[in-house]
């Protein structure tokens, strides 16, 4: 059983994971715009629980509360002191395109970061693309964000059917970076055999040295039975039999003490190590300060066979 119920509005950190107890999560809707079909979240308990309370599909969010008592109850405990590092969202996104419109993402943001706040950091990892009005907030409080664009090279795995074009979500990134921002891209999710293809990630990795962003984290899809179905109908045959066939099926790992909803397959040790080889010697050779997700990619993993390749301990992003 998972050791939350349903989703709360504030959450420190869980066990397993990076920094466990020196941070919080932020959560102010359930479900997510973008509706990617590999999406771990959907399948999570506290999502499930959440979004039947609700009433909404996971890909038609709806706030926690309404809008006017979520806003309070950001900004009150944002200045409670209570909290020092926020990341932006373990279960959705916070530029989700429906509260982008709307302005509610920009005012949580402003009430997160705003001169009553006592949080130090507020990291936001996303799939989303800020408008100009949350760039220039951003922008505005450098000191105050660390800023994450989950961008994947174009490949035949192609499922970000929901997604704005990446080359304006990297062009939004390259943007907030130029306002002193740490700013990294985070390759997820890293498909082995397709996004380590040279074909595929030289001309990405090009394309991100011209916009000036030179830190990059990678992080392997997690996969399981439940999150495969949708998969299978959104991809090729062909393409999702390659897919599936890097895992081994009798092989599960639970990722995260107390939450027996976190099992994934493993990916099979010889495609792990092929994959991280090739992307790490392309990273190394182009010049790239970068790391491997640890929390996704450690379980199995021998880090002493792959030169040049540093584990992520939380800090690298934040």
């Amino acid at each position: 059983m998972s050791e939350e119920k349903e989703i709360e509005l504030f959450t420190p950190g869980c066990l397993g994971t990076c920094w466990y107890g020196k941070y919080h999560y932020f959560e102010p809707w359930a479900g997510c715009g973008h509706d990617c079909p590999y999406c771990y979240a959907r399948f999570r308990a506290p999502v499930k629980v959440s979004l039947s309370r609700l009433g909404t599909p996971f890909e038609e969010p709806r706030t926690l509360y309404p809008e006017e008592e979520l806003l309070r109850r950001t900004a009150e405990r944002a200045a409670s002191g209570e909290i020092s590092i926020l990341k932006l969202c373990r279960y959705t996104d916070i530029f989700t395109p429906s509260f982008v419109g709307s302005g509610l993402s920009l005012k949580l943001l402003d009430a997160l970061t705003g001169p009553a706040s006592r949080i130090s950091r507020v990291i936001i990892t996303t799939k989303g693309l800020p408008d100009k009005d949350i760039i220039d907030l951003i922008r505005s409080r450098p000191a105050k964000f660390s800023y994450n664009a989950a961008v994947r090279p174009g490949t035949a795995v192609s499922f970000d059917r929901a997604l704005l074009p990446a080359g304006e979500r990297l062009a939004a990134a390259a943007a907030i970076q130029a306002g002193g921002v740490l700013t990294t891209v985070h390759m997820d999710p890293f498909v082995p055999g397709f996004d380590d293809e040279s074909a595929a990630l030289k001309p990405f990795l090009e394309g991100l040295k011209k916009l000036g962003l030179n830190r990059v984290m990678f992080s392997y899809l997690l996969l399981s039975g439940e999150m495969a179905a949708p998969l299978e109908k959104e991809l090729p045959p062909a393409v999702f039999a390659a897919l599936k066939d890097n895992y081994d099926l009798a092989e599960s790992r639970q990722y995260l003490p107390r939450q027996a909803d976190t099992v994934y397959w493993a990916i099979r040790p010889e495609v792990k190590r092929a994959s991280v080889e090739k992307t790490a010697a392309m990273l190394n050779d182009m010049g790239f300060d970068f790391v491997l997700c640890s929390l996704k990619n450690t379980p199995g993993l021998d880090t002493t066979k792959f030169k040049g390749t540093k584990l992520c301990d939380g800090k690298f992003y934040a």
